[in-house]
């Protein structure tokens, strides 16, 4: 029984309040897959600002849309994304080997992601000396007392030296209270190969042991983008350079097997925590240091484009972002590049940097890395119609999203053939999960100073979409309304054009009278009069969305009668509020939507077989395509009258 709150406290009553309760979905989310500088390749990554896609993704490049699409979604309202980075089996990483001292080759530097960008990348290996200590009072070959040991640890690297002779060690354990290093294990089940007693070095004397630890910093293009100090070599140390070095701008990790690498093209390189000494990935003999202040450039990333097919889209851009449940708005712009060679400026001469780190010394000039950029090739018709074809697929398949379809490049441009072109394109698709606008837009290019760049329009539609979805609601059409970061368009379209193609189902991107350029249009490539409008189809999109969520509660429950009416008052309460959102039409409820769930539809053939229906119908609000205001004569006045009703068809089902 629970108590009476009589007293002051707090008091936890447990109420299960989510049966029967609907909630909305987000439908403002879209998915990117296209081609970056850099970046994960085939993996689905959460973007929510410009700023956060270009620190995985990289910047501008003339051989990709991606960025200009997804800078496009946040220009116009878009809040937050899912991107895909696409590229062919071949994409590498840029790789780079440290020696040891002795000529051996110790660890492998490695660029955080496949791409031709890694070999921009230089590095710069210092030796610190992070503590020193003496040797004191009777040690032997296994075990050394030493002044200070609050600095040292298990693992630790150490440089002994006495007078001229230098050794190097790993420390085995070390005694704290008997301020002892050990360099064999005093418990024999702990000893390895690599703990070798002291040899060279006369225990009876005083003797200096160094802790030697390594700082790294890397540089992109010579400018400084990530420095890491106080690194071990030694597998298992507790600054382990493989284990730390994971999530740095420039390099995620050291590996010792470049062939790992090409095993994992589509994500970051495998950290493996130990040391390669050219043989073996264990020490087989006494450690020795890294090659002192080994400076490293980074070669043999590949971005994996001149090779890019299809299925390469299909593969590793579409698929992933197939298990991003949460992606309402699908685009692939860069099936439609038409890639560019943009000549950059050299890169130029290093500046000393007066902040520059003091364990970090400036050390001589590295030499200017150089890229050539890859650019992907040209993608005829039946490319761009496999992939889109794809993704209308992927969008009829789960039903929770629709597909921006760009029209290809040749049907964008000003032409004798006028729209035909892009009305033949239109014919290829009969779907109402695509939606194709046209033509492409110029936008300001960063790469150009003062220049433009036509791009296709995806990006900029899906930034409406979510910024309309955002501030109104998904049963609002994403049109009227000036876009952002666009200053013309590829083709002018008149208004006799635009009514051409507008009822074809070609959405058309104008700008009129004087007018900044807007979406005027709301149509889907569907022949079904059900399933003209975009509101429509993406309205059902979310309906089912937030039902089949909100409804899985009922899994294992009784077909009985309270489980009917308890799904039935939720499903209906959650669609009455649309309708007061004016997502509905309908003048009551009533006329909105119609629900049945008893045993009309749930007879006991059904219920023995386990199963429980309920069946939904609909009247979704349409937008107003043609408003009609009519100017006649009443009397001795003249009276205005605005005309603008619609069909609202009444869908049947939750398709």
């Amino acid at each position: 029984m629970l108590a009476r709150p009589d007293t002051p406290g707090v008091y936890i009553q447990p109420v299960d309040a989510d049966r029967g309760v609907v909630a909305g979905v987000r439908t403002d989310i879209a998915g990117f897959a296209g081609i970056a500088d850099r970046g994960p390749i085939g993996i689905a990554v959460a973007c929510r600002s410009m700023r956060q896609f270009e620190s995985i993704f990289g910047t501008y490049i003339g051989g990709g849309y991606l960025a200009y699409a997804v800078r496009a979604f946040f220009e116009n309202g878009g809040r937050e994304c899912r991107v895909v980075r696409v590229a062919a089996i071949e994409a590498s990483a840029a790789t780079a080997r440290i020696r040891l001292a002795d000529g051996r080759f110790g660890l492998t530097l490695a660029a955080s992601t496949p791409g031709g960008w890694g070999n921009m990348l230089t590095a710069r290996l210092t030796p610190s000396r992070r503590a020193d200590t003496i040797s004191i009072g009777n040690g032997n070959a296994l075990a050394t007392p030493v002044a200070e040991i609050a600095a040292f640890a298990r693992l630790a690297l150490v440089r002994i030296t006495q007078g001229p002779v230098v050794a190097w060690r790993v420390v085995a354990a070390v005694d704290a209270a008997a301020a002892m290093l050990h360099w064999v294990d005093p418990d024999p089940a702990l000893r390895r190969d690599w703990q070798q007693p002291l040899s060279g070095i006369d225990t009876s004397r005083p003797f200096r042991v160094e802790r030697i630890d390594y700082d790294l910093a890397v540089r992109e293009a010579r400018q400084l983008v990530a420095v890491d100090t106080a690194l071990s070599p030694v597998a298992g140390a507790a600054r382990f350079a493989p284990d730390i070095l994971r999530l740095p701008p420039a390099l995620t990790g050291i590996v010792n097997d470049t062939s790992l690498l090409d095993a994992h093209p589509g994500a970051a390189p495998p950290l493996i925590a130990a040391i390669s000494d050219g043989s073996s990935a264990d020490w087989a003999a006494v450690p020795v240091a890294l090659d002192d202040g080994a400076d490293l450039t980074l070669s043999g990333g590949v971005d994996g484009l001149i090779h890019l097919a299809p299925s390469d889209f299909i593969d590793t851009g579409l698929a992933p972002l197939a298990l991003a449940s949460d992606i309402a708005i699908l685009a692939c712009p860069d099936i439609l590049i038409q890639p560019v060679r943009v000549l950059r400026d050299p890169v130029p001469p290093e500046t000393p940097d007066p902040c520059a780190p003091c364990a970090i010394p400036a050390g001589p000039a590295l030499a200017a890395p150089t890229r050539e950029p890859e650019l992907p090739p040209v993608f005829d018709a039946s490319a761009i119609e496999t992939v889109q074809a794809a993704m209308i697929a992927q969008c009829e398949m789960l039903r929770d999203r629709v597909a921006l379809i760009d029209p290809p490049f040749t049907t964008a441009r000003s032409g004798d053939l006028g729209p035909a072109p892009v009305q033949a394109w239109r014919q290829r698709f009969d779907s109402a999960f695509g939606i194709l606008y046209f033509p492409w837009i110029a936008v300001a290019d960063p790469l150009v100073g003062g220049g433009v760049r036509l791009v296709p329009p995806s990006g900029h539609v899906a930034g409406q979409f979510a910024d309309t979805d955002l501030t109104i609601g998904v049963h609002r059409a994403a049109a009227a309304e000036p876009l952002g970061w666009a200053q013309a368009t590829s083709v002018t379209i008149d208004p006799a054009t635009h009514g051409l193609i507008n009822g074809a189902g070609i959405n058309a991107l104008v700008a009129r009278d004087g007018r900044l350029l807007r979406i005027m249009g709301a149509r889907t490539m569907s022949s079904d009069p059900n399933w003209i409008f975009v509101p429509v189809r993406r309205l059902v999109c979310m309906i089912r969305d937030a039902l089949d969520a909100a409804t899985q509660w009922a899994v294992f429950e009784p077909n009985s009668d309270a489980t009917r009416l308890l799904l039935t008052s939720g499903i209906t309460a959650f669609l009455t509020a649309l309708w007061q959102a004016g997502a509905l039409a309908g003048a009551t409820p009533a006329e909105a939507f119609r629900i049945r769930c008893d045993t009309g539809n749930n007879d006991a053939a059904a219920r023995a077989n386990g199963q429980l229906f309920v069946d939904i119908a609909i009247a979704p609000s349409v937008p107003l395509e043609f408003i009609v205001i009519r100017m006649g004569r009443q009397g001795n006045s003249f009276e205005l009258v605005d005309d603008g009703s619609g069909l609202r068809p009444l869908v049947g089902g939750l398709n």
